[in-house]
């Protein structure tokens, strides 16, 4: 029998990729009217925003996203009461079908919550950080995962489609029991481990591994005996103390490496968790490895 190959249609293309942004607002902070020749997708993960647009003026509460039109003028505003955690994806799409999106601001459910969380951290291994500045034009990464872009690019055109078939075709089918969270919890010490050397917050894990802070901080301890901080100050002293160990690795690299603002900072925070400075710790390195071996008789 001869099969013959059928080609398959597209409704929903990301073309290109401009930012995948998550960050935490301060009280009181605004933005100044934009527009650009993409689409913005812009998601509350706690707290609130208020939204202005040429499509939708209005709130945007937790786990509320809603999705500017390209070219459209927009800003927003973030009241005195609360700082809200948000993301912002912008991206390529000239789909119609999103449009539904900026005029109608959506409550996503645990689901379609997990896939965008999904899509955060596939951002992760696609762009280099800084990912908090909402200014900021990311950078690609050298050396990424294999097929990282191509991943980034399904992954957010999976959660437009399914968005599209709950909002604009009633086909709602958000849900579902989630894993256990001990399965939960040794990813997030694996994202961690990976992602230790990048400015990572509890409010971040909680939203991209679907929990709170309460439990994290909580089961964390719990497996590690540490808290999320002490875990991840642990995982830097030994990266620094790996590094200080190359001579060809200068103490401005390692603070540099390790996104510390300045070298100052970076050696208050070792000599914190060492009783030591850098450079007394490379020095006795030094010290050590220069001392003649004992002859055993």
């Amino acid at each position: 029998m001869e099969f013959k190959l059928k080609p398959l249609s597209v409704e929903i293309a990301v073309n290109k990729i401009a930012n995948v942004h998550f960050f935490e607002f301060e009280k009181n902070f605004f933005t100044k009217s934009d527009r650009h020749p993409f689409c913005e997708l812009v998601f509350v993960s706690s707290g609130t925003l208020e939204i202005f647009s040429d499509d939708y003026n209005g709130l945007l509460q937790k786990n509320e996203m809603i999705i500017h039109r390209a070219n459209a003028s927009h800003f927003l505003t973030c009241p005195s009461s609360s700082a809200p955690t948000v993301i912002i994806i912008g991206f390529e799409c000239r789909s119609e079908k999103l449009d539904y999106f900026s005029r109608n601001p959506v409550k996503l459910g645990d689901e379609n919550v997990k896939k965008l969380a999904e899509i955060v951290k596939e951002g992760r291994n696609v762009f280099a950080p800084p990912y908090n500045k909402p200014t900021y034009d990311m950078h690609k990464k050298e050396g990424a995962p294999f097929g990282s872009e191509q991943l980034l690019k399904n992954l957010l055109e999976y959660l437009l489609i399914q968005l599209v078939r709950e909002y604009c075709m009633g086909e709602a089918s958000d849900g579902g029991e989630g894993q256990p969270f001990y399965m939960t919890l040794n990813q997030i010490i694996k994202y961690v481990d990976d992602n230790f050397t990048d400015k990572i917050t509890i409010d971040e894990l909680a939203f991209l591994f679907g929990t709170n802070r309460a439990t994290l901080c909580a089961e964390f301890k719990k497996k590690t005996g540490k808290t999320v901080a002490g875990y991840m100050a642990d995982k830097k002293i030994e990266f620094a103390k790996r590094k200080l160990a190359e001579d060809s690795c200068t103490v401005t690299r390692i603070a540099d490496a390790l996104k510390f603002d300045t070298i100052h900072y970076f050696t208050a925070f070792f000599k914190k968790h060492t009783g030591i400075s850098p450079r007394e710790y490379r020095a006795g390195i030094k010290k050590e490895s220069a001392q003649p071996a004992e002859k055993i008789f």
